[in-house]
């Protein structure tokens, strides 16, 4: 099973549905925090279903989105037929837009399901502007946390046939994108609660 197949399979599940991701409106929140007003052309690579396309595009930002599986460009057509998604692979460079057309990248959920996470990160840098972001999301794993799912709930977690294939640091994050040339200029946690947060928002600039 080549891995477009695998995220068609992913993407047309009824149970669990990937659709019902209840920190959404949180990474929309920190993300909308962030925006100043010359962030209006927004990119979302692994845009899923299009939740964050289609809610900047209402707000009146330049959005585009892809997803590597045709089934998710599908639903996110469908949610939100005013804005524009197209299929491409985060992993596949160069991406499908002018390089330094965009402001912002957003790559939420996305980096922890890649065999090559360094291709999203320099697919961001070619699309962004000079001085343009990258926000960034992913599942936290800090050293307590990985304490306790080590002794709790090891097998269910890095789950052998899971959907994440990567786990990060914050640490491992930074130096991930700094190799590739962005300057990390903050990294918050939400979801739950200290030392056990549920994710890490990073918001970087392209150097």
């Amino acid at each position: 099973m080549s891995l477009h197949e695998y995220y068609e399979g992913y993407w047309g599940r009824e149970a669990p549905s990937p659709l019902t991701d209840p920190l959404t409106p949180t990474r929309l929140a920190l993300l909308r925090r962030q925006l100043g007003p010359h962030d209006r052309r927004i990119l979302d690579a692994g845009c899923g279903p299009g939740t964050v396309v289609g809610d900047l595009g209402r707000a009146g930002y330049e959005t585009l989105g892809f997803d590597i599986s045709q089934r998710a460009v599908e639903i996110a057509s469908e949610r939100y037929p005013s804005s524009r998604f197209v299929r491409h692979s985060a992993e596949e460079l160069p991406w499908p837009v002018e390089a330094g057309s965009h402001d912002v990248v957003v790559a939420f959920e996305v980096v922890e399901h890649l065999l090559q996470p360094r291709a999203l990160v320099e697919g961001a840098r070619q699309a962004l502007r000079a001085g343009g972001h990258l926000a960034l999301s992913t599942p936290y794993h800090g050293r307590l946390k990985n304490v306790v799912v080590s002794l709790a709930a090891f097998d269910h977690h890095f789950a052998t046939e899971g959907d994440h294939i990567r786990f990060f640091s914050d640490g491992a994050l930074r130096r991930l994108l700094e190799t590739c040339g962005f300057e990390v200029e903050w990294i918050r946690h939400f979801g739950r609660f200290a030392p056990l947060w549920a994710g890490v928002f990073v918001w970087a600039r392209k150097r």
